[in-house]
């Protein structure tokens, strides 16, 4: 009998591909054009076969491996964390003991995520959210390494469905597994695969099937079963249209980045998709080019006859007939083209692709020259490409970087690897701060308005005594901090910071009391009294 539900799963996931299908073509052209390797979206290749051979000029293929290659070198700096972790109440962060626990949770998080595939899985995300405009990063904790476990998704595999805040809550996901995978993942796979895995020879028989992961519609909320938690999990075995396999999760598991995203679209565009004409005609500029060299080696011929044969053909080693003497010369530019222009053209439309991927920015160093290399012309140009990428920057921090942390670091807690948080921090809802190049530089921009206006404050308090009491910097100044990347571990504690203003104050004190009983006693000395008894004069004297 087959299962409703399973078929209900079956059809929404039909629906969704048909709605996908004009993103589906468009990522597949500029798979073709600047990411080959994975060019099996709407088309099946062979494989081993060779996936390059529309590629005339690599360009593209370079600008979208530098893109990939700065914005995770910007945002995840070599040998330093790249995030840190905090939580909504500023009251809470104040407290010593759980800022300590903040930072111990940040330590083994990235000891943690680094020592995963981290870096290798979100290597293909970014690289799918540069060329595609969307990604899918999973994250998971596996039990049989006891660690964290990452998978980037084709984008062919999946769909997906967005709340109505326009964010993605659902993902389709529709692969293929042997019969013995099948069984090594699931209980009771289907009836099917478990006759097909009996044999040696049908081991191998692939089967479809549908994965789900959305909000549960119904749950109880006393339990805290996988069956009831706030994220469902169904698979769904396509040709015996039967539910194989269901749990939940805490969260959604999946992260799905859009680079840039139209109101009216769920899916995303990435640069590869704005830069996909400009690509396409840099390719056919190489074409043209390459049948002038062509020709050029190998031109064309002529003779001269009474009566013109046919028309003319400019292809290398053709031949063609005039009638008239001076036709051959007058043609002649035809024949081979110009090619010093089409060079230049060539490189122009080069840089436009370049410049498209944001290889000025990332890139910037190596195009400065003599003594334009000034720190001067870098923040400049920073700034500039800052302003640039503002927007997908922050979709890239909001979809992609804080739920993958998130989840990591509450697995890590759930699983022992990080303890149980404070008293303090019971029930607080953890957020992520990020210390990347780019997550640094926009960051900086506050605090550089900070010291901005301290300055602003100085200048009136002279005028405006009331000035000097507006900023907290007790408060303020930690933040300025870690906001230039100064880790919480390398500044004092409230407890270290009182203990220290205590001390200089009585240092002070007892400066000002030896001040004060010199000046006493020098004014005895000039007086040449006899000081009162029990004054601090007489103390001094005794």
């Amino acid at each position: 009998m087959e299962d409703t539900r399973a078929l209900e799963i079956i059809k929404m996931a039909s629906d969704e591909e048909s709605k996908a299908c004009n993103f589906r073509n468009l990522y597949q052209e500029v798979a073709d054009y600047m990411y080959p390797c994975e060019n099996q979206i709407i088309s099946q290749r062979t494989p081993g076969e060779d996936k390059s051979l529309r590629i005339l000029d690599p360009t593209p293929m370079f600008a979208v491996d530098d893109m990939v290659g700065g914005l995770i070198g910007t945002w995840i700096p070599s040998g330093q964390n790249f995030f840190g972790l905090k939580t909504k109440s500023r009251i809470e962060n104040q407290s010593d003991r759980a800022m300590r626990y903040l930072s111990m949770g940040t330590e083994i998080g990235h000891e943690e995520m680094f020592d995963s595939n981290f870096m290798l899985q979100l290597h293909d995300t970014v690289k799918s959210l540069v060329c595609f405009g969307t990604g899918n990063l999973y994250t998971e904790w596996d039990k049989s390494r006891m660690g964290l476990n990452y998978k980037d998704w084709h984008i062919s595999t999946y769909t997906i469905k967005q709340n109505a805040r326009g964010l993605v809550d659902t993902v389709i996901l529709t692969y293929e597994l042997t019969a013995r995978q099948a069984s090594d993942e699931f209980a009771n796979p289907g009836e099917q695969v478990l006759e097909s895995v009996k044999e040696l020879k049908t081991e191998s028989k692939k089967f479809k099937f549908i994965q789900v992961v959305r909000p549960r519609i119904r749950r109880n909320q006393m339990l805290v079963d996988n069956l009831n938690m706030p994220f469902e999990n169904v698979v769904v075995n396509v040709k015996e249209k039967a539910v194989v396999y269901e749990s939940g999760y805490e969260e959604n598991p999946f992260a799905v980045p859009r680079w840039e995203k139209s109101s009216v679209e769920k899916y995303g565009r990435g640069r590869g998709t704005i830069m996909l004409s400009a690509v396409k005609e840099l390719q056919q500029m190489w074409q043209d080019y390459m049948k002038r060299v062509e020709r050029t080696n190998n031109p064309p011929r002529w003779e001269i006859a009474d009566g013109v044969e046919g028309e003319l053909n400019n292809s290398p080693g053709a031949r063609n007939v005039f009638n008239e003497p001076n036709a051959a010369g007058a043609l002649d530019p035809l024949m081979n083209g110009y090619g010093n222009e089409a060079k230049e053209m060539i490189e122009i439309q080069q840089e436009i692709i370049n410049k498209g991927f944001f290889k000025d920015i990332f890139v910037q160093l190596g195009d400065l020259k003599g003594d334009r290399r000034t720190t001067v012309e870098i923040q400049a140009r920073l700034r500039e490409g800052l302003r640039r990428l503002v927007s997908p920057v922050a979709r890239l921090e909001y979809e992609l970087f804080t739920p993958v942390v998130t989840r990591s670091v509450l697995l890590l807690i759930r699983n022992g690897r990080i303890p149980p948080p404070p008293p303090e921090l019971q029930g607080q809802e953890l957020q992520v701060e990020y210390k990347g190049e780019l997550a640094m530089a926009m960051k900086t921009y506050q605090a550089r308005a900070f010291a901005e206006f301290a300055s602003l404050l100085m200048g009136m308090s002279e005028h405006f005594p009331e000035a000097k009491y507006i900023l907290n910097l007790d408060r303020a100044l930690p933040h300025v901090g870690t906001a230039y990347g100064v880790r919480v571990d390398d500044m004092n504690s409230q407890e270290e910071i009182d203990a220290l203003k205590q001390r200089d104050q009585e240092r002070r004190d007892r400066l000002e009391q030896a001040a004060m009983v010199e000046a006493q006693s020098q004014a005895y000395k000039n007086t040449q009294k006899s000081p009162e008894k029990g004054s601090p004069a007489e103390m001094v004297n005794a």
